[in-house]
């Protein structure tokens, strides 16, 4: 699977961002920010449910039965927090629902049921659906990358009309 910005992006991309006026830029940038948003939502919850794969297979690796998977899952959890480079401004939105459904495959890969109940599920089963995960996770990280990379080209045109004399209120408005 391939997952490409454009297909939930409704419009083209502005080729010529020093063209646009600034009204029209800030509302591109903001276009952008709400799609990435909603690819960080998709990442967070299938990164989420691989650490969960993996904490498995680990538990069933070191052969330690005892250990409760569950009682694992805050250290599991927590070893993707953050990613590289200067965090991105948080957002408080509803994701959208296009996210919901690129994120979707994974119940096809395990479903919902059995991720409570992982010590049944079997070792082929088991690799087999953190191999697809993990494969679903990378699609979605290089999505979101590329899609960085896109808003950061809106933002440096932003600080190039600041540099240029564009007061701040313009830039914030």
């Amino acid at each position: 699977m391939r997952i490409q910005p454009e297909e939930v992006i409704s419009e083209h991309e502005p080729e010529d961002l020093a063209s646009l006026e600034m009204p029209v830029l800030r509302e591109w940038r903001e276009r952008l920010q709400e799609v990435e948003y909603g690819f960080s939502y998709a990442r967070r919850v299938t990164q989420g449910r691989l650490d969960t794969l993996m904490a498995e297979l680990e538990r069933r690796r070191s052969g330690d039965v005892d250990t409760d998977v569950v009682g694992s899952m805050p250290s599991a959890l927590g070893n993707h927090i953050s990613g590289p480079g200067l965090p991105r401004p948080t957002r408080d939105l509803e994701p959208p629902e296009w996210a919901d459904d690129l994120v979707a495959e994974l119940d096809d890969f395990i479903g919902p049921s059995k991720m409570g109940s992982l010590h049944e599920v079997d070792l082929d089963t088991l690799t087999r659906a953190a191999q697809r995960t993990s494969e679903l996770e990378h699609d979605i990280s290089e999505a979101r990358a590329a899609l960085h990379k896109r808003i950061d080209r809106v933002q440096a045109e932003l600080i190039s009309r600041y540099r240029e004399g564009a007061g701040v209120d313009d830039l914030l408005k």
